[in-house]
């Protein structure tokens, strides 16, 4: 019995932190979709604030962006897996630039 109740403490903890660390504050709808990059990055937004990237060796799936207040960068992160974007060209026509790399909408 002790260990029954120890397990679902253990177990709603563990359930709280993943929900915590998923998704968020949903990214702005022009951020929204999923865009590569030519040289073979891609990232992702969801309306319901989910957010991952793949840049080489380096992924999240399933994490949450967060905006700046000035909406010149954002972060995407995942368990202290993380990638800071910095805003070069807003989303226009299928097409933004990250990090000096251009991203379309795909």
């Amino acid at each position: 019995m002790k260990n029954a109740k120890m397990l679902t403490i253990v177990f709603g903890l563990f359930l709280g932190l993943v929900l915590a660390c998923g998704g968020g504050t949903p990214a702005p709808p022009k951020y929204q979709g999923n865009w590569t990059a030519s040289n073979g990055s891609t990232i992702y937004m969801t309306a319901d604030g989910k957010a991952g990237f793949k840049i080489g060796n380096k992924s999240v799936d399933g994490g949450g962006a967060e905006f700046s207040g000035d909406g010149k960068s954002f972060t995407i992160s995942l368990f202290g897996i993380s990638e800071t974007f910095k805003v070069d060209k807003e989303p226009e026509d299928g097409e933004m630039t990250l990090n000096g790399v251009v991203y379309r909408k795909s």
